[in-house]
């Protein structure tokens, strides 16, 4: 369980596609700070690509209706129906072209090397490993994953980062998991955190919530991987990093509301909420009334 402390990979991501689609996405993670993972959605008209290769492992997850899909990967021929809710899988390097025969809403998450590797490392100890191409598949686990980080990014945006980097671990580590050649069950852990780590985290989220957490920065304050961090802390807690982190925000900020010493915006951006309505929905949800009407009861 011990952490091995991933590179940064905090750089704002380009699209990974813009060459390869001549219509541009409709939405983006190239503007936040998602690290080991950027999303993209397009609704294209039918068409084909020509031959590319990225440098990122890519799901594809098909949001609209049914269309027919052909492939070809290095010298193999593919096709079959691309039905609402499958998914797609892509190692890095791999050429291929795409043809499609109607319009396709699809939603796209390209994984970083280095995310699949650190997890490699810490689950299967080694960096040697091969992961596997699908050209449909039919998996609940990113299908539902992809659909919440579409969510955040939409209504969070910049703000997601702690729930997109929890959601690009568990994602990791379930395709070594399924879809690679080096496959191995990971060991469960029962019992939660060592109180004395527990009380190391939440320290560390109180210290930082006006800041954009990291998730790979609590787990490496604590000297765990990641992955072991989120579900070890869910199980002390009863909720995710980000969920506790999200109630935590809504804490500080009925305390700063029964002040009166600063407006309501004011107390978004000091308990590190990206703008009032990011608050107020936040607020609404976990006390069941909005700040201002809080203020009035």
């Amino acid at each position: 369980m011990s952490g091995k402390e991933m590179p940064d990979m905090s750089a704002n991501f380009d699209n990974a596609f813009p060459q390869v689609f001549s219509q541009p996405s409709m939405l983006s993670s190239g503007t936040t700070m998602w690290r080991g993972m950027s999303l993209e959605q397009y609704c294209l008209p039918p068409g084909e690509t020509s031959k590319y290769s990225l440098e990122q492992f890519v799901i594809t997850i098909n949001l609209g209706q049914s269309f027919q899909v052909e492939r070809t990967l290095g010298k193999r021929w593919q096709t079959g129906l691309m039905f609402t809710g499958a998914v797609g899988l892509c190692p890095m390097y791999t050429s291929q072209a795409i043809r499609w025969d109607r319009d396709a809403n699809v939603l796209l998450l390209n994984l970083e090397h280095e995310l699949l590797t650190c997890n490699a490392v810490e689950l299967l100890d080694t960096d040697q490993y091969e992961m596997l191409p699908h050209l449909i598949t039919q998996d609940i686990l990113i299908h539902q994953i992809a659909l919440g980080l579409k969510t955040q990014l939409r209504t969070n945006g910049s703000g997601s980062r702690l729930y997109a980097e929890s959601a690009a671990t568990f994602l990791a580590v379930h395709l070594l998991q399924n879809y690679s050649t080096r496959q191995s069950s990971i060991p469960e852990y029962v019992g939660g955190l060592p109180q004395q780590q527990l009380k190391q985290a939440v320290d560390y989220i109180q210290d930082n919530l006006a800041q954009e957490i990291s998730l790979n920065a609590i787990a490496n304050y604590l000297g765990i991987s990641s992955y072991y961090f989120c579900r070890l802390f869910k199980q002390s807690t009863g909720l995710s990093p980000h969920q506790y982190l999200i109630q935590q925000r809504v804490e500080r900020a009925k305390q700063l509301l029964l002040r009166g010493e600063m407006s309501i915006a004011d107390v978004a951006q000091v308990c590190g909420f990206a703008h009032q309505s990011h608050l107020n929905r936040h607020f609404k949800r976990f006390t069941g009334v909005t700040p201002k009407n809080f203020l009035n009861l």
